[in-house]
This record gives structure tokens, sequence and C-alpha cells, in this order.
């Protein structure tokens, strides 16, 4: 699992919201943000923007992260 992913799911838990609610604050839909979860996809820069403003981290600080699953081929 990749250190984003677990960043992700960190938030997730950290928040105590729901998947369901998590995707409405961020706008994005469900099934990607557990693909997103589970190294499935990478992350566009959008929804690292919406992502990083609904948890309210460092601004960089999960495309940083992201950036890294781009290097892994």
């Amino acid at each position: 699992m990749s250190e984003f992913s677990e960043r992700l799911i960190q938030l997730r838990a950290e928040s105590k919201l729901s998947l369901k609610e998590i995707c409405r604050g961020a706008g994005i839909p469900p099934s990607r943000l557990v693909e997103l979860e589970r190294d499935i996809r990478i992350p566009t820069s959008g929804q690292i923007e919406h992502l990083e403003i609904f948890y309210k981290v460092n601004s960089g600080e999960l495309a940083k992260l992201a950036k890294a699953l781009e290097n892994t081929d």
C-alpha cells in the first residue's frame, strides 16, 4: 500500500465521517475514493486539491504523496 493510500485511510478514520459524507464534502464519487484508498487509481490534481481542502491538510501534502505513485512504474 502506498503512503498516499495510507494517508487517505488515516484521514478518513480521524474524521470519523462515513465514506459517503467525505465524498459529498469533497465532491468525489464514493467508488473513486475507494479506488484511491486501494491504489487502484492515481488521483487527478483536482481530486487531490478537493481532498486537501476537505481534510484541511497542508496544501501539497497529498500531492507530494501522489507524485510518488507516478514514479513507481
